[in-house]
């Protein structure tokens, strides 16, 4: 069963195993029908009819599982296209504006949430603000916690211009993935700013688009805009960065702290170097979602109430080394276990840190979310970020909670 993780094949595509082992492994772009159809007489003994290769390879093409014509002008069409339309309405969250404004408001007045926030011109008075890093986890389980952290963004900064990190889930070939397409969601058409794509691409080169498919079907930016059309649509014009990052877990393996890889530092400095000369205030977003742990990641046994408070405990460093801006710390706090708890944050996170220091961070909320059968949990934060914040106060982390809790008991 070949099934396409990026969405563009719309079902699943049914091949024989031995058509797969003697003759689809052989379509490499290079090799010819006729070549294919000796290798397959060599390696089997069986002669295999030039008509049966030719209507295999179109039958592969219209379900556009080569790349092949078909895929060549539905690729052109998308990147013909100035839009990305909504990907998870309907699946992740309510699909209609009049439900999914009842949905978000819930989250913000019912249990768990932060209370809405206040549109009353008190952004302004608060210098300094830098950024958020919000759940990128499905609203149902994770969204009252999104609510803190954007409750801060809307009370704390009249920014116009939001540069959102979202985590890559699929593979890509380059570490960071960008797009000039306007988001479109049930509440509406959020443009992206693209100028400042213009001047990433000036600064850390074209191949940034190589991956843009992966955009089309991405939740961890998606849910973003979605929120901040919820808070800011009708009152403040603004415009998004959408960026995907992917993985430096090859980094991690060879002991290198992320910003001395050429293509890491190029593309930060480029985030720096823009902001810099933008005409309207920015801040960032980090759609982040931090440990996911349990038999549905491939852990052996089923989560237990010992290990999530593990988990806790390793979130807390975690979370310390990114309240603290300490990106380097953030990075190696994973790398000594060797991510074994799986944060998909970590890279985007990394470049969130780098791109909004010197910053000091606070967090809002933690929370973890594990199902019925204990298979998965994944745990999930809100923090607000400023700079040049004074000397902090007494701890009052996620970890330093958890020892004076512990302590306590």
């Amino acid at each position: 069963m070949l099934q396409d993780p990026a969405g563009v094949v719309p079902q699943p595509f049914i091949l024989p195993l031995e058509g797969f082992a003697h003759v689809v492994r052989h379509f490499d772009g290079q090799t010819t029908l006729g070549d294919i159809q000796a290798r397959v007489l060599r390696e089997t003994g069986q002669f295999l009819a030039m008509k049966q290769l030719e209507d295999l390879v179109r039958r592969l093409d219209e379900a556009m599982v080569l790349d092949g014509p078909a895929f060549a002008k539905f690729y052109e069409q998308y990147r013909q296209s100035g839009l990305r339309p909504a990907a998870l309405a309907g699946r992740s969250y309510a699909a209609t504006l009049r439900s999914l404004r009842a949905q978000l408001e819930q989250f913000f007045v019912g249990h768990g949430g932060s209370g809405e926030p206040a549109h009353d011109g008190q952004a302004a008075t608060r210098a300094g603000f830098r950024g958020i890093l919000s759940p990128h986890i499905d609203f149902q389980r994770g969204g009252p916690v999104y609510t803190w952290s954007y409750r801060e963004l809307v009370e704390r900064t009249d920014a116009r211009t939001f540069v959102i990190l979202g985590v890559a889930h699929q593979y890509c070939r380059r570490r960071f993935v960008l797009t000039r397409k306007d988001f479109e969601t049930p509440l509406g058409v959020v443009p992206t700013d693209r100028a400042y794509i213009d001047g990433l691409v000036d600064l850390a080169g074209r191949d940034l688009f190589d991956d843009e498919l992966a955009h089309r079907t991405e939740h961890s930016i998606e849910f973003q805009v979605v929120f901040l059309q919820y808070l800011l649509g009708g009152r403040r014009d603004f415009t998004i960065v959408p960026i995907l990052v992917g993985s430096f877990h090859d980094l991690m393996e060879r002991g290198i702290d992320p910003i001395d890889d050429p293509d890491v530092r190029r593309f930060i400095d480029a985030l720096r170097s823009v902001e810099s000369g933008h005409d309207r205030k920015v801040a960032y977003i980090g759609g982040i979602d931090l440990c996911h742990v349990g038999p549905e990641f491939g852990d052996a046994n089923p989560v237990d109430p010992p290990l999530q408070e593990q988990i806790r405990l390793f979130d807390g460093q975690m979370l310390d080394r990114a309240a603290a801006g300490d990106a380097e710390g953030w990075f190696k706090t994973a790398g000594a276990v060797g991510n074994r708890w799986r944060v998909c944050g970590l890279a985007a996170t990394y470049t969130f840190l780098h791109a909004i220091g010197p910053a000091r961070g606070k967090l809002l909320k933690y929370d973890q979310a594990l199902d019925d059968r204990r298979t998965c949990c994944v745990s999930f934060a809100s923090m607000a970020f400023h700079a040049d914040s004074p000397a902090p106060s007494p701890p009052s982390s996620l970890a330093s909670n958890v020892r004076a809790s512990t302590a306590a008991s």
